[in-house]
């Protein structure tokens, strides 16, 4: 039955409903697509065989006794390795691990949904960074790209949905991490308003940024788990009438020749279905001052946020990251409050732009994936990270190829706690560019 790992998750729900399999033949699919697929990529960390096999059984029964839980009942999810899951161990990408008591806020919604966390996913060390080559754990590669970067932090989360190793898998977004690995691996990612999926027993790393988010992959995928992390609704929504602003700070983020490309055919798309396309400028600086001024922040929370391990373990950080958490820490108080007044500064100044239009749109990254190997892109977050200042939804949908037939994201930004409405424009737009999406 390896073959139901080929289907949507939307497919995989309606299967279950219809009787066409059973849990425990999704589950074993499942497991055997881990165990054929997963030694290449690395996407996933840990496995929880016999609890995933125990509870698609519990599953099974719960159905056929006319007592299914949810959508997802029975669908097998992935948790990045810095989301706790009772009984399982969390590493947050470091080189100590731990077995926390207690399931996460996200977890447990989708337990009382009914779905089965059955895998720990790979992450960049302790999530700052964005391309998921651990240094205690090992790389993660990019199923849709061999030997180039998954992206980060949130990388493995984005591999397994890519290559058809979980239908859904959850993330953390702190400037982009679950947004950049969705468009270098063709998938859907999805960051939530801030807190709306609460963050309670997730290795923090910003308190200030941090997001959870899932990934999978399709916009109709995403709207099938909403309910179950969000308590709503995607509604529905029409491309013709709309009104989408395009973010003129985008025009100097130096766009690979390929995204650019992707991206323009994408608008000129939108505009043939009916939509209008206008140029917002937000008045922010250069988006790349921007966001190393969030960097520290970043550091200098995660330096908090890291602290009694640092201090218990200290080489369970690798040289790096030690640094980086290091140059926060001892950097001058004023430069934190500068930094974060840039922060509030620039998400007043987004969701501001967002009251004249139904959503922002712009890349999600300059780039494609790049090699594993390469220096990674300065400009790599510039645009993902706009949604995180405002704490304001955003999902990254592919919206085509570039020249060498790399995945590009096409990333919309709603209003702050618009993310049913967000959802609904972004599924009308997947319509147009994967007419069978749902």
């Amino acid at each position: 039955m390896t073959e139901l790992t080929g289907l949507s998750l939307t497919d995989m729900s309606s299967g279950l409903a219809a009787g066409t399999f059973s849990a425990a033949e999704l589950m074993e699919a499942h497991l055997a697509a881990i165990e054929a697929r997963n030694p290449t990529i690395n996407a996933v960390w840990d496995l929880d065989v016999e609890r995933g096999r125990t509870f698609a059984r519990a599953s099974d029964s719960r159905r056929s006794r006319g007592e299914t839980l949810s959508d997802l009942d029975g669908i097998p999810v992935g948790l990045k390795d810095n989301i706790d899951v009772a009984g399982r161990p969390t590493s947050n990408g470091l080189a100590v691990s731990w077995i926390p008591r207690e399931d996460a806020e996200v977890v447990s919604r989708l337990r009382e949904a009914g779905a089965i966390p059955v895998a720990k996913l790979g992450m960049h060390e302790a999530a700052l960074g964005a391309t998921s080559d651990n240094p205690h754990h090992g790389r993660v590669d990019n199923p849709r790209a061999p030997g180039r970067t998954p992206g980060g932090s949130s990388g493995g989360s984005a591999a397994a949905v890519a290559a058809d190793l979980l239908p859904l898998a959850i993330g953390t977004d702190t400037l982009g991490s679950v947004r950049l690995p969705a468009a270098y691996c063709g998938v859907v990612g999805f960051k939530p308003s801030f807190d709306l999926i609460p963050t309670e027993g997730v290795a923090p790393l910003s308190w200030t940024l941090d997001h959870v988010g899932p990934i999978a992959g399709s916009v109709a995928d995403i709207a099938l788990a909403m309910p179950t992390l969000t308590a709503m609704e995607a509604t529905r929504e029409s491309v013709k009438g709309l009104t989408f602003g395009w973010v003129a700070e985008a025009d100097a983020c130096k766009l690979e020749p390929g995204v650019e490309g992707a991206v323009d055919a994408a608008i000129d798309r939108l505009r043939v279905a009916g939509a209008t396309i206008k140029q917002i400028r937000l008045g922010l600086p250069e988006l790349s001052t921007l966001r190393r001024a969030a960097l520290l922040a970043i550091e200098a929370e995660g330096a908090v946020a890291v602290e009694a391990v640092w201090k218990a373990t200290p080489k369970a950080l690798s040289d790096t990251l030690a640094s980086m958490l290091a140059y926060g820490r001892d950097a001058p108080a004023a430069n934190y409050v500068k930094a974060f007044r840039r922060i509030e500064a620039a998400g007043s100044a987004v969701n501001a732009a967002l009251e004249g239009v139904d959503a922002l749109i712009l890349p999600t990254a300059p780039q494609v994936a790049f090699a594993a190997d390469a220096e990674v892109p300065v400009n790599q977050a510039d645009l993902t990270s706009l949604a995180n200042y405002a704490g304001a939804p955003a999902v990254s949908l592919p919206c085509g190829t570039d020249g060498a037939g790399l995945p590009v994201g096409l990333q919309l930004l709603g209003g702050f706690y618009e993310d049913s409405r967000l959802l609904g424009i972004a599924r009308s737009v997947e319509q147009l560019f994967r007419p069978t999406g749902t």
